[in-house]
């Protein structure tokens, strides 16, 4: 059908174009290498193929040899799959997506490029460092790390611009800074080397051409260079790390289900956080009964525990109609049962409700499968409009809140209207110096303190949500 070669950005979820997630979350295959965020494919429909092209096992990691494999994924799905081959940062800036597209043109393979923020200058940006300054430049190049491989050079060392910005170059720095103090720069010109930029770990290290010459960087890759007196700039403009700063040592009290809190405190170990556990829920196991999926247009499930109940009791690969799904875990356990599900813009009871509203034929018969001790806004609202059945198959125990544990905490994560009531139990004198965070408004009715609401409904909305309200004091 087609094949569209979609930059996804530097790294930043949220430094990608509306166009390229669209075409993720219709897509039949995505080809994605190791430079794409991970995060992008939880767009992805659950039935789509995705295939990873990274780094592969010993002998079969060559870049040349990968290339090859993936010119021949192209010719092989884009006859007749609607194929996403994403690329890091912008595909025609070092990204070969010009190479893939004329394989597409030799196949007779229509083909669509869709640009991307370009790391190039996006992550001088999230250095604080503008690749342009009037007082600085009128001009700038962006070189390739691996050029200096080469025996015949493409590049005119003699005439290159004051200021450069090398990418893919951490192995090849050294001769990189000697080829250019060679051809008339400054040894003490600044380089800012910027590691992971735009993503919660990154790192900038100003050094000078003289110093990468003599002994290169101690940086692993992914590295950007920024070469001339633009990256002096970074000492001045630098925001993104100080906005990451500002989190660095704090400890957050993760309040869900504890089953949950090991990824969530890996999660904020890369933002230089401490995650502690106070788990104010269990999930109860509740006597219920599953009838004939036959007789239901769509099946509801607003968590991952409701979904691992259920298919205790029946095969759920099985079902015809439609699914719906909270969130983009619970779609990821359905996916993994063998079944599509879909999910709305906003992962809450009532994005969802309204997702299920816009893509279900009025009068359809849903079945929600969902915790005992569930918000009444989703059947509310559903109740309305479809001949809606609701089946309680799991109840939520309360825990004992740790006085302890909430004292030895900077900030507070709710996770649920549940976690919040639980909370509700204590002294108000205990919160005070603490930061409150809520996964979303429904969890937020139920906390009568000054909080934080996270605007996108997921645990790393709400480490967003924290790390703005540092930055600019708004709740």
């Amino acid at each position: 059908m087609v094949v569209y070669i979609v930059g996804s950005g530097p790294g930043d979820l949220e430094l990608l174009t509306l166009k390229a997630k669209r075409l993720i979350q219709n897509a039949d295959v995505i080809i994605y290498d190791k430079l794409a965020n991970p995060d992008l494919l939880a767009w992805a429909r659950p039935d789509c193929e995705l295939v990873y092209m990274g780094k592969r096992e010993p002998g079969h990691e060559h870049s040349q040899t990968i290339q090859v494999e993936i010119n021949d994924l192209l010719k092989e799905h884009g006859k007749g799959k609607r194929v996403v081959r994403l690329k890091g940062g912008d595909p025609f800036i070092f990204g070969r997506g010009g190479e893939e597209a004329e394989i597409c043109a030799d196949n007779d393979i229509p083909f669509e490029i869709v640009p991307g923020i370009s790391s190039a200058f996006a992550v001088p940006a999230y250095s604080g460092i503008p690749v342009s300054h009037r007082d600085y430049n009128s001009s700038f190049a962006v070189l390739t790390g691996h050029e200096s491989d080469k025996d015949e050079s493409q590049i005119n060392w003699t005439r290159l611009p004051e200021n450069i910005i090398i990418l893919m170059g951490v192995s090849k720095i050294p001769q990189t800074a000697l080829k250019l103090i060679e051809n008339g720069w400054e040894p003490d010109t600044p380089v800012a080397a910027i590691r992971k930029g735009t993503t919660p770990e990154q790192k900038t290290v100003i050094t000078d051409l003289k110093t990468l010459a003599q002994k290169g960087i101690d940086l692993k890759p992914p590295v950007i260079f920024v070469a001339g007196p633009i990256a002096k700039l970074h000492n001045v403009l630098s925001w993104y790390e100080k906005k990451l700063a500002m989190c660095r040592g704090k400890t957050v009290l993760l309040t869900g289900v504890e089953t949950h809190q090991q990824d969530q405190i890996d999660t904020l170990d890369k933002f230089g956080m401490t995650g502690i556990s106070m788990p104010l829920i269990e999930i109860a196991d509740e006597s219920f009964e599953i009838p004939d999926l036959s007789g239901y247009d769509a099946l509801v499930f607003t968590s991952q525990e409701g979904v691992k109940k259920v298919a205790e009791k029946v095969k759920l690969a099985g079902f015809k109609g439609r699914v719906f799904a909270i969130g983009p875990k619970t779609r990821k356990i359905l996916s993994d049962l063998g079944i599509e599900a879909s999910i709305g813009e906003k992962f809450n009871s009532e994005g969802l409700a309204h997702h299920i509203s816009a893509n279900l034929g009025h009068g359809s018969k849903i079945l929600a499968l969902r915790s005992s001790a569930a918000t009444p806004a989703m059947k509310d609202k559903l109740s309305n409009l479809f001949d809606y059945h609701e089946i309680p198959i799991y109840g939520i125990n309360i825990l004992q809140a740790d006085v302890g544990a909430v004292e030895k905490s900077d900030v507070i994560f709710v996770m649920s209207s549940s976690c919040a009531k639980n909370l509700a139990s204590l002294d108000d004198n205990i919160f005070e110096g603490r930061e409150i965070v809520s996964i979303g408004p429904e969890t937020s009715k139920n906390i009568k303190q000054a909080h934080i609401t996270a605007q996108e409904h997921t645990f790393n909305g709400m480490i967003n949500a924290y790390i703005d309200y540092l930055w600019t004091g708004l709740l």
